[in-house]
């Protein structure tokens, strides 16, 4: 490859290593007790929620167990409906079907993440939430989502596991509608291999979803320690936890994001600048002053993406079609409705949004990218536009 396009797994380093040696050496790598607990999961917590500004935040063992955290947190019922974008991971819809709830495919936009319009066509007496979706460093247009959310009295949960650090309006993705999630994946902006977390203003959610993670707050009662108090119901939940061990390393990665964002925003904007004159259609950015620094073109057609993602590796860009230029719903699984207990009755509609899929190439950037490496980039889109052209 021309560079390596690693976000937080290229920064990993010395201090990432002390951490996890740190709590390796206290031999207590559960977070509620030990020979000598550190208290690394709560300390990350606390950072995080002062990072992006939000009142609570929740450890977990992935984004995807962010995800059903967030909707058990914010009461979504047995059965009810929770509209999802078209374009998105897996593990959007996965995490629906395990709160019991039933997801409903909306169409996107040109920003490749909810269209507003498609979000409010699709609200029927048996919604209860909206997931937005912040694909690949972009945030969704999140006004028009929150205004149909308060107009129909709906939840709203961010999934930000692509985007953490990305803004909108100035405030942190994750943080604008009823709860946001992140993931800390080997792949995401910053990594402690597998992890996530929920992040929330309202404190109730933050208790259910707590509760919820912790198989009901077993093992937080049984130490003494109390989420929530005696007005909250009782339900028993799974183990969802984060280790101490995952949260010491997320820990200091978080230091690493604002730093690493800001240069990676600053890349892209150089690079479509450089590129004004080449004819190439961006994706809409609905908010570029807080964008991640990915690069997303719509092509004429799935056959000129494919031929523009072929160029492009030839000249060693990281190159791809965002899920193989499909939409969730052309996954097997979900494409038939299966899960480990059942099946849903699965109905898509989405033309737009299989039609933008196929169209849509993205290029990540890499976090140490020098002069000469974006003077190469620049030349390897701009040769494939020709090659497009011709």
């Amino acid at each position: 490859m021309l560079y390596d396009a690693e976000r937080g797994v290229a920064l990993l380093g010395d201090e990432e290593i002390a951490a996890a040696v740190e709590v390796l050496r206290s031999r207590s790598l559960f977070r509620y007790y030990g020979p000598q607990l550190l208290g690394k999961a709560d300390a990350f917590e606390a950072a995080l929620a002062q990072l992006v500004g939000a009142r609570h935040a929740l450890a977990v063992s992935s984004g995807t167990a962010a995800l059903e955290c967030g909707l058990v947190g914010l009461g979504v019922p047995e059965g009810a409906e929770v509209i999802v974008p078209a374009i998105t991971f897996v593990a959007t819809v996965g995490a629906v079907l395990a709160a019991r709830a039933v997801p409903v495919f909306a169409e996107v936009d040109d920003t490749l993440c909810l269209d507003p319009a498609s979000v409010r066509s699709l609200v029927t007496e048996r919604t209860a939430a909206i997931i937005p979706v912040h694909l690949a460093n972009v945030a969704a247009d999140m006004t028009p989502i929150c205004d149909v959310a308060q107009q129909h009295g709906l939840a709203v949960l961010e999934d930000a596991a692509q985007a953490i650090g990305v803004t909108y309006g100035g405030a942190a993705v994750g943080t604008i509608g009823d709860a946001g999630i992140y993931s800390f994946n080997l792949e995401k902006n910053i990594t402690c291999g597998e992890g996530g977390a929920l992040v929330t203003n309202d404190e109730r959610v933050w208790r259910r979803a707590a509760r919820y993670h912790d198989q009901g707050g077993q093992f937080v009662t049984s130490t003494g320690r109390v989420r929530g108090d005696d007005t909250d119901d009782a339900f028993v939940g799974t183990n969802l936890r984060m280790t101490e061990l995952a949260a010491a390393i997320a820990h200091v990665q978080l230091s690493r994001l604002q730093p690493m964002l800001e240069s990676l925003r600053g890349y892209a904007h150089e690079i479509r600048g450089r590129l004004d004159d080449a004819g190439l259609t961006w994706r809409r950015i609905p908010d570029e002053d807080g964008e991640g620094g990915d690069l997303t073109v719509l092509l004429p057609s799935r056959r000129a993406a494919w031929s523009f993602v072929r160029d492009l590796r030839k000249n060693g860009m990281p190159a791809s079609m965002f899920y193989g230029g499909r939409p969730v719903y052309a996954n097997a699984a979900v494409a038939t409705g299966a899960t480990a207990w059942g099946s849903w009755d699965l109905r898509p509609d989405c033309p737009r949004s299989e039609a933008l899929a196929a169209r849509a190439v993205n290029i990540a950037l890499g976090v140490n990218m020098t002069p000469q490496t974006l003077d190469q980039v620049e030349h390897a889109i701009r040769e494939a536009a020709r090659a497009g052209r011709r």
